[in-house]
């Protein structure tokens, strides 16, 4: 037993296990303050208009870079372009520190987003970094270990915010020492990436100096979106559908699921910390075992059970009724994201190789379909601009109805099931 978890585990060393640590410590920074992101926006004078303006403006901005992050990676490697990107990144937090108003948190969303173009480089090296027949395994892993902390920051930052007197004026002061944690993790977190880090792409030694200027940068990027989307075959293309259509909803609906537990269902900020950490502790408990079953049964398999709870779920939380029913729904929705998640980016992954990644994942990402509870997470230049128009939308959708939100995203999600269903295959051949 001891030696069968032994080499379940044997990928757990070098370049996976530093990453490992370094979500680790981001997810503990930035997990505290994130779940109260649109409440932080209220609190600072905001309506649910401007939260989904907010979220929509980060975006846009994610969107500009992305391809030239994919395009770097490919071209001249990965390490050295996520270590000195994250200092960036990390500086950006300083602007949620200072914020007076809701304009000036618009402002540091669309820098932060901004910055995180080396996104796909870093999804590239992960998926450089894992063989292929534990990849299902390898990527819940990444995404349960980090989840321990972040499951556990939820709770710590509604005890926080209680600390301060739970009012808008101590939510502010509890939030803004909050980014100022994030930035200073965000420092070290960037310090240990450029330091401990190893390159997994070889030297394109074609490449003259000169080519890599910033014009020349650009228009290689940008022409390369239409020549990856040319090479794309036809199951890949439809999972390129799916995550355009899934990110529209997902950032249309994940700013307000806090909006709508505090002013429809009574939660206090507590309570919704308290809803992370349960929601939380299901998806570590559950990540590993689904990632076994993505090995073993196929990543198409664990994809149409994913969509399947999730539809019916979402469509049932305007009617949870208090903070059991939150607890009960998020949980399960939290189950089907460690169905899916690994899914998706084995399967992707999979489909793509080692020499493209970069700039594919510039455009889709690789996490697939992934609820989320509070800000949308990107994931690829073609995801962006429905997500930003999602999350745009829905601000105006809350305040026309909010219970609209979730029956759109429900049947969102239907569609993506059918369309997985008839559409999507298993590769014939596995890219190291």
């Amino acid at each position: 037993m001891v030696h069968h978890l032994k080499s379940s585990l044997s990928f757990l060393r070098g370049n996976i296990l530093i990453l490992i640590i370094c979500r680790v410590l981001w997810s503990w920074s930035t997990s505290i303050v994130y779940p109260f992101f649109s409440l932080y926006i209220l609190a600072l004078g905001g309506t649910p208009t401007e939260v989904g303006l907010i979220n929509s403006l980060g975006l846009i901005a994610g969107m500009f870079l992305y391809p030239v992050g994919g395009y770097i990676a490919d071209r001249k490697g990965r390490v050295k372009l996520i270590g000195y990107s994250t200092y960036l990144y990390s500086l950006s937090h300083l602007l949620f520190v200072l914020a007076v108003n809701w304009q000036t948190v618009a402002i540091g969303q669309f820098l932060s987003q901004l910055l995180l173009f080396y996104m796909p480089a870093l999804t590239a090296l992960e998926a450089d970094s894992l063989p292929p027949e534990v990849r299902g395994r390898g990527f819940a892993l990444m995404m349960a270990i980090p989840g321990a902390i972040r499951v556990i920051a939820p709770y710590m930052g509604g005890l926080i915010i209680t600390a301060y007197g739970g009012g808008d004026e101590g939510m502010i002061q509890a939030i803004r020492l909050c980014w100022l944690i994030a930035f200073a993790t965000g420092l070290l977190v960037a310090t240990i990436r450029l330091r401990y880090l190893k390159e997994t792409l070889e030297e394109n030694r074609e490449d003259k100096p000169s080519s890599m200027g910033i014009l020349s940068t650009l228009r290689g990027a940008y022409k390369g979106i239409i020549e990856s989307i040319r090479w794309m075959d036809g199951p890949l293309r439809m999972i390129l559908l799916i995550e355009i259509v899934s990110s529209l909803f997902v950032a249309m609906v994940a700013p307000f699921w806090v909006v709508y537990a505090k002013m429809a269902l009574g939660l206090t900020p507590y309570d919704w910390g308290a809803a992370m950490l349960i929601s939380g502790l299901v998806g570590i408990l559950t990540a590993f075992p689904m990632g076994l079953l993505v090995d073993r049964l196929r990543p198409k398999k664990m994809i149409l059970s994913g969509l399947f709870i999730s539809s019916i779920c979402i469509l049932l939380y305007p009617f949870s009724g208090g903070p059991i029913g939150v607890f009960s729904i998020l949980s399960i929705l939290s189950l089907s994201n460690s169905m899916m998640m690994p899914a998706f980016s084995t399967l992707i992954a999979n489909k793509i190789p080692r020499s493209r990644r970069g700039r594919l994942f510039s455009i889709l990402g690789e996490r697939g379909v992934m609820i989320s509870f509070g800000n949308f997470w990107g994931g690829g230049f073609l995801l962006f601009p429905p997500a930003a128009a999602g999350a745009l939308l829905g601000g105006h959708i809350y305040e026309l109805n909010p219970t609209y939100l979730w029956t759109i995203f429900s049947a969102a999600m239907a569609l993506s099931l059918l369309l997985t269903h008839v559409f999507i295959k298993e590769p014939r051949e596995t890219h190291y």
